[in-house]
């Protein structure tokens, strides 16, 4: 994949693979946190948003592998540092 479109689709993405990357290494005590609230409300199913339909689709379904996984929305001026690092 040379680009994304969209911030939205990137963050997607990066969540997906995040999560996939923690279950490969067998961790199953995960939270998931985003400053992103139309993301995290898409994978919670509060909201369907069309550019990340097919991603969001595949989350639950990853994430079903460990007993229980939330993902919260976590506001970036609550998070300054990693809003930094990012």
């Amino acid at each position: 994949m040379n680009f994304v479109t969209s911030p939205l689709i990137a963050e997607a993405l990066a969540l997906r693979s995040a999560l996939t990357a923690a279950l490969n290494l067998d961790l199953t005590r995960i939270k998931v946190f985003s400053g992103n609230s139309m993301l995290i409300g898409a994978i919670n199913n509060d909201v369907q948003i069309k550019e990340i339909f097919g991603i969001v689709k595949d989350i639950p379904q990853i994430a079903s592998v460990s007993v229980d996984i939330p993902f919260s929305f976590f506001s970036r001026n609550l998070n300054r540092e990693a809003d930094e690092l990012a």
